[in-house]
């Protein structure tokens, strides 16, 4: 009997600590966040007025705590930075708003692949398009040199990246990537916005996509979506995968060097990976990860890959634990009535 009173004592403290002290440290170390959305609009502007919403209650706190000692200057200062903080914030979402107003725009033009073949001279003075036998001006080295970052090849473009993104991306890159606290009319980013050679900048992105979506073949790995989305910043060692920007580079451009993704799908999870490929920002505000825009299919192929790659014995590990937890439940009853049959003349 006393065996059992301490046994049911362990229960009921593992319990209290997986049902309730757990989830509120993970919930502290990792907040929850809306689950990804491949509506990038939503995404951007639900996001921008949750930061708003962050930004006030802030603001507030700070405004509280300086009514309380109204002549405290480092007081005086938060509350200072916190009403800027507001006015970044809600200027971010009316350039959001901006943005995708001119997407949709473009978006329900009807592109011209055709035409689109020649204006994608427009992109191909700096990247490659191998697929069409258009190989890139700058190989990786000089690209890490000069750019800091290695530049992608296209030819898979209009497929993996959702069609209203990479019309963000070719109007306002910085902005689609959500790199625009980095850079900046002092400090541009390396991708350059699309204006267009005409007088129809709209329609002659929309051809462009038109284009790329034209000559994107039909079925892709998830080791290309990988290839053409993270490669350049991110190595996958266990798959002989090392990013093509030069280390150097890549950590002046980025201000770290970003991690191997190898194992990344068991410390993290697919969930999580899933949402900050989806947007990093939301998962990590600040974070110099820009967005990649993949579509939900290939987000997925791309996280399927990782766990192919970084936890590849996922199926036999499951097994093997059902199959230990069931051995030690019946270990323990054996040993409790072997117990009772051996040493119940004791107690």
């Amino acid at each position: 009997m006393k065996e059992l009173k301490i046994l049911i004592i362990l229960i009921v403290f593992t319990l209290i600590t997986y049902i309730g002290i757990e989830p509120f440290a993970h919930s502290e170390m990792n907040p929850h966040v809306a689950p990804a959305n491949f509506n990038y609009e939503r995404e951007d502007i639900d996001l921008a007025n949750v930061r708003i919403e962050e930004a006030r209650a802030a603001l507030k706190k700070a405004e509280n705590a300086l009514m309380k000692n109204a002549t405290d200057e480092n007081l005086q200062k938060a509350v200072e930075s916190a009403k800027v903080e507001v006015e970044v914030r809600q200027n971010d979402l009316s350039a959001y708003q901006e943005l995708w107003a001119q997407v949709n725009e473009i978006a329900a033009l009807e592109g011209d692949a055709e035409n689109g073949a020649g204006l994608i001279a427009a992109c191909t003075s700096c990247h490659g398009l191998k697929s069409q036998e258009f190989e890139a001006p700058f190989d990786d080295a000089l690209a890490s040199e000069s750019y800091g970052i290695a530049i992608p090849d296209l030819s898979l473009a209009g497929a993996v990246y959702d069609k209203k993104f990479l019309i963000a991306l070719i109007t306002n890159p910085a902005r689609a990537l959500k790199v625009h606290k980095k850079f900046n009319d002092e400090n541009p980013l390396p991708m350059t916005q699309f204006f267009g050679f005409g007088d129809d900048v709209n329609q002659e992105t929309a051809d462009i996509v038109a284009y790329l979506e034209s000559i994107a073949p039909q079925e892709i790995s998830g080791k290309e979506v990988f290839e053409t989305a993270c490669l350049r910043c991110h190595d996958i060692k266990y798959d002989a995968l090392y990013a093509t920007t030069e280390k150097g580079a890549l950590k002046n451009y980025m201000g770290s060097n970003p991690p191997d993704l190898s194992i990344m799908i068991r410390s993290r999870g697919a969930e999580y990976l899933e949402n900050f490929i989806n947007d990093p920002q939301k998962k990590l505000d600040g974070t110099a990860m820009p967005r990649v825009g993949l579509t939900k299919n290939y987000t997925d192929k791309s996280v399927s890959y990782l766990e192919q790659i970084g936890d590849s014995k996922k199926d036999e590990r499951v097994t093997v634990g059902i199959g230990m937890i069931i051995f030690f439940v019946l270990m323990t009853f054996f040993a409790y009535m072997w117990k009772e049959g051996v040493w119940r003349e004791l107690h």
